[in-house]
């Protein structure tokens, strides 16, 4: 088997937009230099430029570019936005609550960016620009919040750099967030999909400040940079930035797959994928569509650049995500895709996810965590874990798994979980609150709503690949596990049997699972040559998981096309409509799809 192909987003757009595209650091200089000196020209004085971004932005950007001014005999002055903020100790006062009350999670935080800023500051900032109108220099302002909503009618162009979320988990994994004090506990060990417990908090729940900042950014900005790599930042107007963002969000998008190993991990994707043993020891999980996660690969014209798949979705959201989607779940896109895959690893920890109530009241969440396994691949003997045993003692059950975590001697939790051999094709439901896992042996394409709340009940005193025991979360497990989910009622209710939806000559529609409390449905496309299927204002989710390649082209704008290969998953937008798939290769291909139910 070749390795997959991972297709790139080709949007079509008009060749002077990528012209007007600036890319490398030399070229975001001399763009910003060409354009003081135009404003001075035309305005008869020099502009006050703001800088703002995401947090986890190298600004070490802004010393490269005061250096190239001077150079060039343009005087400038430098003024630090991050003065604005309270001291990290205040700000610590306001969050603390939010981060510390529990070790391994915490509660959103429901403040403003400009609860971080220190009123004063801001007052003294606004009078000293105002008096520098008329300077005989540049004034530049830089600083996560700079273009806040008390200074950004002030400045005569906002330039806003964004950061993809790997960039930005790396760095405050490495170094944390400049309002958290050097002394401040956020806890130990590692949180879900291999995170450090500080990452995950400070994101999870303190991010959603700079996120709703980032919203209002891409209004009121005049200028996008995308600078998660320093040294080859990509600027562009705000019109060819919205304008592309626009074509991307009427046609079908595929997102940059991202690899996470893991002590139980496999090789399967690796292998389909075609990552080497140097970078990857094993690849638990690859994220096809988990979408806070990741960025889309763009190909503009020739001219390559990354963007955030968030930084779409909050300027495109109805587009992407329909009418009914984007009130129901606001800024929140609620379905994900990644592979789990254990091929010659290990089994998955034993886990519970919340429902929704648990969420609300314990970490101000307000999607419960559902899921499903379809069963991609397996090796003789694999199975999941689904459901509690019938006629267990649930408290002694608690006893043995407590006893693991604190005298690490292993027991046998075959004797409290139930099991179900698994096969290709088959497809499990997991809604919020039942106990699970996936066997060894095997790959799934795991479908499911929000994450983060992996609930460990049992890891098999296994160490995680740092060498400790990953962290067990029994108190919250035992709490939000469904102890009537059982053998008997897993049977009738967790592993549906297809039924046909739909079908012609060489093609069908089939329904493998939905139950009450899942927000989707999950489906199944068989067919030969092609098959026809409209979005009617429902984002599409869809995974080619057998056949070679297919294209997906709308019917009535033939242009807006993508062509996906083996194990690739794409977002077909609500917008899209009528669409045609058509399948490029020689054998059947089958399509895994999930939209949401309304």
């Amino acid at each position: 088997m070749k390795p997959t192909k991972i297709t790139i987003n080709r949007p079509k757009v008009p060749k002077c937009w990528a012209e007007s595209i600036v890319v490398g650091l030399d070229g975001f200089c001399e763009y910003v230099r060409g354009l003081i000196e135009h404003e001075k020209e035309k305005n008869k004085r020099y502009p006050i430029l703001a800088f703002d971004g995401y947090p986890g932005v190298n600004w070490s950007v802004i010393s490269v570019l005061e250096k190239n001014l001077k150079d060039k005999g343009l005087d400038v002055e430098i003024v630090d936005g991050f003065l604005l903020y309270k001291s990290p100790n205040e700000i610590w006062k306001m969050i603390h609550q939010y981060i510390t009350f529990d070790p391994f999670f915490g509660r959103v935080f429901d403040g403003h960016l400009e609860d971080f800023l220190d009123g004063g500051n801001v007052r003294e900032l606004k009078e000293r620009i105002k008096k520098r109108k008329a300077s005989n220099k540049a004034m530049i302002c830089f600083g996560c919040g700079i273009a806040n909503r008390s200074l950004r009618n002030l400045f005569g162009h906002i330039f806003y750099l964004d950061v993809n979320r790997t960039e930005f988990l790396k760095r405050i994994q490495k170094n944390s967030l400049w309002f958290v004090p050097p002394e401040a506990t956020l806890g130990k060990g590692v949180a879900d999909v291999g995170l450090s417990v500080q990452a995950f908090k400070l994101s999870q729940y303190v991010g959603g400040v700079f996120d709703e900042h980032k919203r209002d950014m891409l209004k009121y900005l005049d200028f996008y940079v995308e600078g998660s790599a320093v040294e080859k930042p990509v600027l562009m107007p705000k019109e060819v930035f919205d304008g592309i963002l626009s074509a991307l969000a009427h046609r079908p998008i595929r997102l940059k797959p991202l690899y996470i190993p893991s002590p139980w991990g496999g090789q399967w994707i690796k292998k389909v994928r075609g990552l080497s043993d140097k970078d990857y020891v094993n690849c638990a999980w690859d994220f096809e569509a988990v979408t806070p996660e990741m960025s889309l690969e763009l190909d503009i014209c020739g001219k390559r650049l990354e963007v955030p798949f968030l930084t779409l979705l909050w300027r495109e959201r109805e587009a992407i995500m329909g009418k009914y989607a984007s009130k129901k779940f606001k800024w929140l896109f609620p379905i994900r895709f990644h592979y789990d895959d254990s091929w010659n690893g290990g089994n998955m920890a034993i886990q519970v996810h919340p429902n929704t109530s648990y969420v609300k009241n314990h970490f101000n969440e307000f999607l419960g965590q559902h899921e499903c396994y379809y069963i991609v691949a397996t090796q003789p003997g694999s199975k999941v874990y689904l459901g509690l045993k019938e006629g267990i003692d649930l408290d002694e059950f608690y006893r043995a798994a407590k006893k693991a975590e604190t005298e690490r001697v292993p027991f046998d939790y075959d004797r409290y979980v139930n099991s179900i051999p698994s096969e290709a094709g088959d497809l499990f439901l997991i809604p919020a609150g039942t106990i699970h896992a996936l066997g060894k042996n095997q790959v799934c394409m795991e479908l499911g709503t929000t994450y983060g709340y992996t609930l460990h009940v049992y890891d098999y005193l296994r160490p995680g690949l740092d060498g400790n025991l990953r962290p067990i979360h029994l108190e919250h497990a035992f709490k939000a596990m469904k102890s009537y989910r059982k053998t008997n009622w897993v049977a009738r209710n967790l592993k549906q049997p297809p039924r046909t939806l739909r079908g012609g000559k060489e093609w069908a529609e089939y329904l493998l699972g939905r139950f009450r409390e899942i927000p989707y449905e999950v489906r199944r496309l068989e067919f030969a040559r092609e098959v026809k299927d409209d979005t009617r204002g429902r984002f599409h989710m869809v995974l080619l998981i057998e056949g070679s390649a297919v294209e997906i082209r709308s019917k009535e704008e033939p242009e807006k096309y993508i062509e996906i290969n083996f194990s690739e998953a794409v977002i077909i937008p609500a917008c899209f409509g009528r669409y045609v798939i058509t399948n490029t290769g020689e054998a059947t291909s089958k399509i895994l799809k999930v939209l949401l139910k309304i």
